[in-house]
């Protein structure tokens, strides 16, 4: 999968999607429920089927979707999460602030339900719905809602090296391993509520820096199933290379050459259960 984060975050964002589907190798989209461009991004998934949509649970850097009177503690008085990631994460390890997130994550898979969405994957701004306090409750609301699959960021340690190229490594390292270990616990929470969540998922180490030469080398020695995420913008500079790199030709023919099949989600769901059936027919032989 091919997959965008940031959908309905603006009218660029949107209109990068929708030409990263159109005339490239994307595959799916996360979209933002409290963006300002929200209506115009199901607008644009609405008419195009080959793009699968998830929920892009934003919990910081965004707006949210109940009014602030009803999460005092999590917004300011204009709807605003704190903008800053790692400041959101320490903040939401209060548990008195569960029940508030609960009910923004569930507004804002509603506020989906209700454009006539539904969303075939689920994943987060800034990973934040990896916090070990969110975590559940967002699997809780999207098996609720049948949603299949669950983003866990896992990479290639090689990655934390050759993506970051001559820059220092100590962070990424650090965010890698902290990942790491978030995914043994959290793998077997997304099993409990019936998720999946695809083995390698590539992007971390290179968050706005993803380039036509990046997903050259990806596709060169990515295992399958694996998740590319990206956040193509026809506004920033990261974002137009990223929108080049997904719809670069000698990109679509690396794909190609290696054999690689570019699915959607709900492809990979009916994917996932002919293996599951094969091995159960193969199993009663």
């Amino acid at each position: 999968m091919i997959n965008a984060d940031d959908f309905g975050k603006s009218a660029s964002a949107n209109i990068a999607v929708a030409d990263a589907h159109d005339n490239g190798i994307l595959t799916a989209a996360s979209i933002m429920a409290g963006g300002e461009a929200f209506d115009e991004a199901v607008r644009i998934a609405y008419f195009r089927h080959g793009l699968s949509v998830g929920l892009h649970v934003t919990l910081c850097d965004g707006r949210s979707v109940l009014r602030p009177s009803d999460i005092r503690d999590l917004v300011d008085e204009t709807g605003e999460f704190e903008r800053d990631p790692k400041a959101a994460w320490l903040r939401y390890s209060d548990p008195c602030l569960r029940g508030q997130l609960d009910a923004e994550i569930g507004a804002q898979f509603d506020r989906l339900e209700e454009a006539g969405v539904h969303p075939d994957h689920v994943d987060g701004h800034h990973h934040l719905h990896m916090h070990p306090r969110i975590f559940s409750t967002v699997c809780r609301h999207a098996s609720k809602r049948g949603v299949r699959w669950i983003r866990i960021p896992h990479e290639p340690i090689s990655e934390v090296y050759h993506g970051r190229h001559a820059s220092p490594v100590l962070f990424p390292l650090l965010e890698w391993s902290v990942f790491g270990i978030l995914k043994m616990f959290h793998a077997k929470t997304a099993r409990a509520y019936g998720l999946r969540t695809v083995p390698s998922v590539y992007g971390l180490s290179m968050t706005g820096k993803v380039d036509k030469n990046y997903l050259l080398a990806v596709f060169t020695g990515a295992t399958s199933p694996a998740e590319v995420y990206v956040h193509p913008d026809g506004l920033t500079e990261e974002g137009r290379r990223e929108l080049s790199a997904l719809t670069s030709s000698a990109v679509f023919e690396k794909l190609l050459e290696c054999g690689i099949r570019t699915v959607n989600y709900r492809e990979l769901e009916d994917l996932v259960k002919i293996h599951e059936w094969e091995r159960w027919r193969v199993s009663l032989k």
